[in-house]
């Protein structure tokens, strides 16, 4: 009975509000814009790019030329868009997007999935098999043909290999530790991360939580906890630094796909989601797949620097 009532209180300290209704593919890759107090997100089966700020309730919509994978600000106009075969800036003013940086070694049936940009503004991106096919529609995604790629001044550097599906980018506050996964093994993985020359090594087995479905984007908060999208799970889920599962909160979605802190003093937790693989019965048992939300009360972030590229 204690265990009980210490659980609701527990769900009481938090609300989760829908932010921006939608019906999106798989509506991914949430950037905070401090400066504009706007979110910005994309929907990589649509090929499009939002931005709603806090004040509105209706977000802008941008057109993009090829699947997109993620998303990083640039200077004040512009953010940087990983897809096709590099990465991208996308003038919001036009709509036009021009290469900033190719990765050569991108394969064919290969897309860009998720990426960040770590303390010290360089852009990490990692890959996926394409789960697209050439009609849009969706593809299993079966091979481990993903990369992690580090994106620096115009030089790009390949981190890891053989990849299934490429998710969770996240630094500790003290920028010592570095996360990433592999959805399709279902693993978070931790590195030891050298924020002066951005190289990893001593990679060490982090979460797994079959039962919880597969992890997805993650956030970090100033205590250091991961607060990871479990895709099927339909919940995030608060790992502590010692690996531990810490939280539960359950959203009324069963494939979110990512999460960003934002709002002020970046208290506001964003959660996108996803339709993509749903049949007709799980959409119409759950009607806000393809949302965004936003909620309150669960942590502080830590920030995530604008790209320096």
């Amino acid at each position: 009975m204690l265990l009980r009532r210490f659980l609701v209180a527990l769900q009481m300290t938090y609300r989760v509000e829908l932010f921006a209704r939608g019906a999106a593919d798989l509506a991914e890759g949430p950037v905070w814009s401090a400066s504009e107090r706007a979110l910005y997100w994309i929907d990589i089966g649509q090929r499009k790019l939002y931005r709603q700020a806090v004040a509105e309730t209706k977000a802008q919509v941008w057109c993009l030329p090829d699947y997109p994978g993620c998303l990083a600000e640039l200077e004040a106009g512009s953010v940087a868009v990983a897809m096709g075969s590099g990465i991208h800036r996308l003038e919001l003013a036009t709509g036009r997007a021009g290469l900033l940086c190719a990765v050569p070694q991108i394969a064919p049936g290969v897309r860009f999935n998720d990426g960040k940009a770590d303390p010290a503004g360089r852009l990490w991106v990692g890959t996926m098999q394409n789960n697209f096919g050439p009609d849009g529609k969706a593809v299993a995604v079966e091979r481990f043909d993903g990369c992690l790629y580090r994106c620096n001044a115009g030089t790009v550097a390949l981190v890891e290999r053989d990849i299934g599906i490429s998710n969770t980018l996240a630094w500790s506050p003290d920028e010592r530790r570095f996360y990433f996964a592999d959805s399709l093994r279902g693993w978070i993985w931790v590195y030891d991360f050298d924020c002066t020359t951005g190289e990893l090594r001593n990679r060490q087995p982090f979460f797994h939580a079959p039962a919880h479905g597969q992890p997805d984007g993650s956030a970090m908060d100033v205590d250091g906890c991961l607060w990871n999208a479990r895709w099927d799970g339909g919940a995030l889920m608060r790992i502590t630094p010692q690996g531990r599962l810490d939280r539960i909160v359950e959203l009324p979605v069963p494939r979110p796909t990512s999460c960003a802190f934002g709002g002020h003093d970046l208290a506001t937790l964003f959660v996108t989601s996803a339709t993509d693989g749903l049949d007709a019965g799980a959409r119409a048992r759950f009607p806000l797949s393809g949302s965004v939300f936003a909620i309150e009360g669960l942590a502080q972030g830590t920030s995530v620097p604008c790209a320096r590229l």
